[in-house]
C-alpha cells in the first residue's frame, strides 16, 4: 500500500469534499481516502499494483474538480483567495447600494429596468457561483454554489416573467443582487478567518531560508537553499538562519532553537555538534557541513507531520461526512416542496418563490465541512508552537479520551544522565578520594564512570595502570604501584574491605560507589539519575486532570520507590521488561482504561505501540519516536500534560462546531420555509437568509480560532544539577606574615570559580578552602604564587 497526497481545487463546501471522497473510494485497490475542505487536500492510500496516482487524478477530474500531486512545502492560497473575494464584494457592493435605493424608493417600469442594469455587473463579478453551481448540478452532484445559483437565478427568472407578462411589480432583482453580494462577503469573512488557522504552519515554513552561503574553497557564494546537497560546506553569519541540518566544523555560537523545539534558552554549539535547518544563529560565525537537503531537514519533516495532522480528519467527523453527501439534494427538495405547499395553500407565486429562495440560500453545508478541519488545523498549529507534534487528527481524538497514563522513568521522569550527588570521604580528604576515583574510571565506558569524569574534569589525573573491569562489580587498578578499587559492596567484600553502611543513599535512589586504595576504604561517591525539575509539577498536572498515573521502570525497587516518592507517584512497577510494559498497557485497556504511554527508549517501543496513545520524548531513540502518535520535541514531561489538555480542548471545540452547524440548519431551514408562520407569523426574506448563511461559517471558524488562546501548562526545561555539595580543601602556604597577608590570600582564592569560603592562617601557614566542586592543584598553585606567596601542597 502507498499513501500519497494530492492538491484538490474547485471544492466549495462539504458536499464537494464528499463527492471527491466517494469517487476516489470507489476505485479498485483504494483502501482509504481523506479529503480536507479547509486545506484543499486529499490523502489516498492505495494498492500500487492496481492503481497509480494518475488514475486517482483522472477520477477526481471526471467528478468535476482539479487534482495534482501535492508539493511537500506547498504554500496555502487562502490569503490570495481572501483578497480576490474582498475585491468581488467591494465591486458588487458599489452596484448593490444604488440597486437597493431604487428598489425601495423608485417604482415603475423604468426603475425596474434600471435595477436590471445595475444587477448585471453584480452577476458578472459573481459569475463563479453560476459556473460552478450549474456544472455540479449537471454532473448530479449539486454543491453550495448550486444552492446560491438556484436562489439568485430563480429571483431573476421570476422578475423577468413579471416584467414581461404578469406586470404585478413584484420583482426579486434586489434580492438576487443581495444574495450574491452578501454570500461573497460571508465567503470573504470565512476565508480571512480560515487563513488565520494556518498561521502557525505558515510561520514554520518561513523559518527555512530561501538562500544560503556556499563555500567553494575560500570563496563564499550565495545560492538557493534548495540547491544544497549533503556534504556541502556552508557559512552562517551572525543573525542568519541555518538553511539545512548540518554539523559544525568551525566556530562557536549560540543557536536559538525556540521556533523549532519551543525551548526559549539558546543552545551553545561547538565543532562536531549538530545544528538544525530553520534555527537562528546568534553572535558567532559558523562553518557547517550539510548532512541533508532543505527538503529532508528535521524542520521540513515537522512541517510535513503538522500539515498531515491538520489535513487528517478525526473520527468524530464521520457523521458530518455522511450528512454532507445528501445535504444539498435534500435542501433542493425541501425548497421545491416549500414552493408547492405555499402555492397549494392559496398564496401568490411571489410569496412561494420568496420562501423557496430563502430555503436555498440559508442552508449552510460549509459549516458542516469546516467544523472539524478548522479546529484540528488551529490545534495542530498551537501544538507545534509548543514543541508538540500530533501525527493525525485521530490521535487528537484518542488523546482526548485518555483516562490512564504510564510513565517510563529513565529519560522521562529523570534526565537519563547520571551525576555525582554525594562525596563522603571516610579516610583521607575529599581530593584524594576524587583523584583515586577519577584515575580508576578514566577509561571506563560505564555510565557511572562518565558521571565521575564529568564531576572531576578539573582534576589533572593520570589514568590508573593495569585496569581490570569486573562486570557487575567494578574496576581494579594500580595507582603509584598501590592497588585501588572502585565498585559496589560485593567488590569490597571480595577484597576483604568492610564497606560502610549506605542504606540512606540507596533508599534515596542513589547508587553508592565505594573507593578503596591500599586495602583501606577511602570513602563513598554516590551517583544518581536526577529527576527533571519539571517532573513533579507535570505529574501533579496529570493527576489533577483525573488520570490514573503509573510509573514503570526496569530499575530496582529501591530506586523506583525513591523516584516515585520525589514526583508523588503512588503506583509504580520496578524491574519490568519491555514485554511487561506492553502487558500492563493491555491489562489497563481490558479494565476499560484509555491508556497513554510516555517513553523515550527502544525498550518503550512495544508499550508505545500497544497504547491507545503513544507519547515519545523528542530526545529519545528513533524507534520510540516512530512508534508514537505524539512527539514532544522539548523532551519535557510537562508537554505531555499540555498535549492531553490541548487534545481535549480541540475535540470539545469540534463538538461545539458540529452542534452549531447541525442546530443552525435544523432551526433556520424550517424558518425560511415558513413553517413557523401559522404559529408566530415569522417569515424570512431572501436577503436576510443570505446574510444569515454567510455568518454561519464565519461563526464556526471564529469559534475554532479561540483555541489559539488556550492556556497550556508550560515549563522551561533546565539541566538538572546535583544537590549543593561543599568540598573542603586545605593547602599549605608560606610567606604570609600578618592578617593583611591572610586577607590578601583569601581575596585571591575567593576569585576562583566555585569557591564559596576561604580561611587563612599565617601562624599555621595554611589556607582552608570551601568549594562546590574539586579544585585543580595547578590552579591553586598558580593563584597562590600570583598573589606573592609560596605553595606548599595539599595538607591532610
Amino acid at each position: 500500500m502507498k499513501s500519497e497526497h494530492f492538491k484538490i481545487t474547485g471544492m466549495s463546501c462539504s458536499a464537494c469534499s464528499a463527492r471527491v471522497d466517494n469517487c476516489v473510494r470507489r476505485l479498485p485497490g483504494v483502501q482509504a481516502v481523506e479529503v480536507n475542505l479547509l486545506t484543499g487536500s486529499m490523502c489516498a492510500t492505495f494498492d500500487e499494483t492496481r492503481q497509480d496516482a494518475s488514475d486517482i487524478i483522472a477520477a477526481v477530474k471526471a467528478a468535476g474538480y482539479g487534482a495534482a500531486p501535492a508539493g511537500k512545502a506547498e504554500s496555502p492560497t487562502t490569503r490570495r483567495e481572501s483578497r480576490h473575494l474582498l475585491r468581488r464584494f467591494l465591486c458588487s457592493l458599489c452596484f448593490l447600494l444604488p440597486l437597493m435605493v431604487l428598489h425601495h424608493v423608485q417604482h415603475g417600469e423604468h426603475a425596474v429596468l434600471l435595477q436590471a442594469l445595475l444587477l448585471l455587473p453584480i452577476l458578472w463579478f459573481n459569475r463563479r457561483f453560476f459556473i460552478s453551481g450549474s456544472a455540479s448540478l449537471f454532473r448530479g452532484a449539486p454543491n453550495m454554489d448550486t444552492l446560491v445559483a438556484l436562489g439568485a437565478a430563480s429571483g431573476i427568472i421570476y422578475s423577468a416573467i413579471d416584467i414581461c407578462l404578469l406586470k404585478s411589480g413584484v420583482v426579486y432583482l434586489e434580492s438576487s443582487g443581495m444574495i450574491l453580494t452578501l454570500i461573497t462577503f460571508g465567503k470573504w469573512l470565512e476565508a480571512r478567518a480560515t487563513g488565520q488557522t494556518g498561521d502557525a504552519l505558515e510561520k514554520l515554513r518561513e523559518l527555512l531560508p530561501a538562500e544560503a552561503t556556499l563555500l567553494r574553497g575560500d570563496e563564499a557564494v550565495t545560492v538557493p537553499a534548495a540547491d544544497i546537497s549533503p556534504g556541502d560546506m556552508l557559512l552562517v553569519r551572525a543573525g542568519e538562519r541555518i538553511p539545512v541540518d548540518a554539523v559544525v566544523t568551525d566556530g562557536l555560537s549560540s543557536i536559538d532553537e525556540s521556533a523549532f523545539s519551543g525551548e526559549s534558552i539558546p543552545v551553545a554549539k561547538h565543532p562536531g555538534e549538530k545544528v538544525y535547518g530553520g534555527t537562528l544563529n546568534g553572535n558567532g560565525v559558523l562553518r557547517i557541513r550539510a548532512v541533508g537537503s532543505r527538503e529532508n531537514s528535521s524542520l521540513a519533516d515537522i512541517i510535513t507531520m503538522v500539515g498531515e495532522a491538520a489535513a487528517a480528519k478525526a473520527p468524530i467527523a464521520r457523521s458530518a461526512d455522511r450528512i454532507s453527501g445528501i445535504f444539498v439534494p435534500l435542501v433542493v427538495l425541501i425548497a421545491a416542496l416549500t414552493a408547492c405547499i405555499w402555492l397549494w395553500s392559496g398564496n401568490s407565486p411571489a410569496t412561494a418563490l420568496g420562501c423557496a429562495i430563502s430555503v436555498l440560500v440559508i442552508s449552510c453545508p460549509c459549516a458542516l465541512g469546516l467544523a472539524t478541519p478548522v479546529a484540528i488545523m488551529v490545534g495542530a498549529g498551537k501544538a507545534a508552537q509548543h514543541g508538540i507534534i500530533f501525527r493525525s487528527g485521530a490521535i487528537m481524538e484518542q488523546a482526548s479520551n485518555t483516562t490512564a497514563i504510564i510513565l517510563d522513568k529513565t529519560g522521562t521522569l529523570t534526565t537519563g544522565h547520571p551525576v555525582v550527588t554525594d562525596v563522603l570521604p571516610l579516610a583521607g580528604n575529599r581530593l584524594q578520594l576524587l583523584r583515586t576515583a577519577a584515575a580508576l574510571e578514566a577509561e571506563s565506558h560505564h555510565p557511572l564512570a562518565e558521571a565521575i569524569r564529568d564531576y572531576t574534569n578539573n582534576l589533572s589525573t593520570e589514568p590508573a595502570a593495569d585496569c581490570r573491569y569486573l562486570p557487575g562489580l567494578g574496576v581494579l587498578g594500580s595507582i603509584n604501584g598501590i592497588q585501588a578499587a572502585a565498585g559496589n559492596e560485593a567488590l569490597m567484600r571480595q577484597l576483604a574491605i568492610e564497606p560502610a553502611p549506605a542504606c540512606e543513599l540507596s533508599a534515596a535512589g542513589k547508587t553508592p560507589l565505594y573507593i578503596a586504595q591500599g586495602g583501606r576504604l577511602l570513602g563513598i561517591i554516590a551517583v544518581a539519575d536526577p529527576v527533571k525539575q519539571e517532573s513533579a509539577n507535570a505529574v501533579r498536572s496529570l493527576q489533577g486532570s483525573g488520570l490514573r498515573t503509573m510509573m514503570m521502570t526496569g530499575d530496582n525497587e529501591l530506586t523506583a520507590r525513591a523516584i516515585a516518592a520525589q514526583v508523588d507517584i503512588r503506583e509504580f512497577r520496578a524491574g519490568v521488561l519491555p514485554a511487561d510494559k506492553a502487558a500492563m498497557v493491555r491489562k489497563l485497556q481490558q479494565e476499560g482504561y484509555k491508556v497513554a504511554m510516555v517513553g523515550d527508549g527502544i525498550n518503550d517501543a512495544p508499550a508505545l505501540t500497544a497504547a491507545d496513545v503513544g507519547i515519545a520524548i523528542g530526545a529519545g531513540t528513533d524507534v520510540a519516536i516512530e512508534s508514537a502518535g505524539i512527539i514532544l520535541l522539548r523532551s519535557s514531561l510537562t508537554d505531555a500534560a499540555a498535549a492531553l489538555q490541548l487534545s481535549r480542548a480541540v475535540i470539545r471545540n469540534i463538538r461545539q462546531n458540529l452542534f452549531w452547524a447541525f442546530f443552525y440548519n435544523i432551526l433556520t431551514i424550517p424558518l425560511a420555509a415558513g413553517l413557523y408562520y401559522p404559529l408566530f407569523g415569522w417569515t424570512l426574506s431572501p436577503g436576510i437568509a443570505a446574510a444569515s448563511m454567510s455568518l454561519s461559517s464565519f461563526c464556526v471558524v471564529s469559534n475554532a480560532l479561540r483555541l489559539r488562546r488556550v492556556q497550556l501548562p508550560t515549563s522551561t526545561p533546565a539541566p538538572s544539577v546535583p544537590p549543593s555539595i561543599t568540598m573542603t580543601t586545605t593547602i599549605t602556604v608560606t610567606g604570609m606574615m600578618c592578617p593583611h597577608c591572610e586577607r590578601h590570600m583569601q581575596e585571591a582564592l575567593l576569585s576562583l570559580p566555585g569557591v564559596t569560603a576561604c580561611t587563612a592562617s599565617h601562624k599555621e601557614c595554611c589556607v582552608r578552602i570551601e568549594s562546590g566542586a574539586p579544585l585543580s592543584e595547578d590552579t591553586l598553585r598558580a593563584t597562590v604564587e600570583k598573589a606573592g606567596y609560596q605553595y606548599g601542597g595539599l595538607k591532610d
